[in-house]
């Protein structure tokens, strides 16, 4: 996630990084210092929502060991002490720790708008999209999308999910590379990277005659069992993948299990095929 918004300031540049920038946007100053352990747990909540709303605001952190004229100004009594700047003036502002959520709040009344706006209706156009196998004109929405969302997971998964139904791997390589480390352990995208595996893993398996074969003239074989049921999950055939693996389960409880529950991530929870083979998979545990 880009971290530009998020600055070092002191009371030579405050004028110019907190002052004159809030006519342009919202300025938030976290005055600070390094012996303050309520700081320390402010800290990674406040850059959390400042990487994700890169345009929205600046995060200018002043220490005010190193700054005392200035936190003497601004009569800073306690630490953390956060101060919203707009049009050059202070419009909001909080002493101590507070939830993400809470600073979130804080954020949306002092620019007078919501950070995000609901962007379900432009998932399910795109999910629509793919769908109906319309994957160049998702992709080029999504572009579009990213010029200003670009840390959206969501979106990104999507557009993984694109590259993936068009089997563009390098593309996709790229572009999961590109990521920031932060992103890379969101759990949408998790979710989607483990999909892509799968999809890799079973590109160099037969084609599914043979592994068919294979299977009727060696049945208890378990490898050749969980490349078919690869085979159906990188080719979408959910319904084959799950069932196949649910009725050869006696086979190799432990293996076929882990299998299933790879599956029911990458899929993630939502969707229509983990909460079928889910009941089905516990039914059968309990059985």
């Amino acid at each position: 996630m880009d971290n530009s918004n998020i600055i070092d300031a002191n009371e030579n540049d405050f004028e110019n990084k907190v002052i004159n920038e809030s006519d342009n946007k919202l300025i938030i100053v976290d005055f600070w210092a390094p012996w303050c352990g309520p700081c320390k747990q402010l800290t990674p909540i406040m850059e959390k929502i400042a990487k994700e709303n890169n345009s929205s605001f600046n995060l200018v952190k002043i220490n005010i060991d190193d700054n005392q004229q200035l936190a003497a100004q601004l009569r800073i009594q306690s630490i953390p002490a956060v101060y919203a700047f707009k049009n050059k003036k202070v419009v909001n502002a909080f002493q101590g720790v507070v939830s993400e959520k809470e600073f979130i709040d804080f954020i949306e009344k002092s620019i007078g708008k919501k950070l995000k706006k609901d962007m379900d209706s432009f998932y399910s156009e795109i999910r629509d999209l793919i769908d109906i196998k319309k994957f160049s004109e998702a992709k080029d929405k999504l572009l579009i999308f990213f010029t200003e969302n670009t840390n959206d997971e969501i979106a990104i998964s999507l557009y993984l999910e694109c590259l993936l139904a068009q089997k563009e791997f390098q593309e996709i390589d790229d572009f999961v590379s590109s990521l920031d480390e932060e992103m890379k352990k969101n759990k949408e995208i998790i979710k989607i990277t483990k999909k892509i595996k799968i999809v890799k893993d079973s590109k160099s398996s037969d084609s599914i005659e043979i592994l068919l074969e294979k299977h009727n003239n060696d049945p208890e074989n378990i490898k050749i069992l969980l490349k078919i049921s690869e085979y159906y999950f990188s080719a979408e055939e959910y319904e084959n993948a799950f069932s196949f693996l649910i009725s050869n389960y006696s086979k190799d409880r432990e293996k076929i299990k882990k299998k299933l529950l790879e599956f029911f991530e990458a899929l993630g929870a939502d969707h229509e095929a983990t909460k079928t083979y889910r009941k089905k998979f516990s039914s059968l545990l309990f059985a």
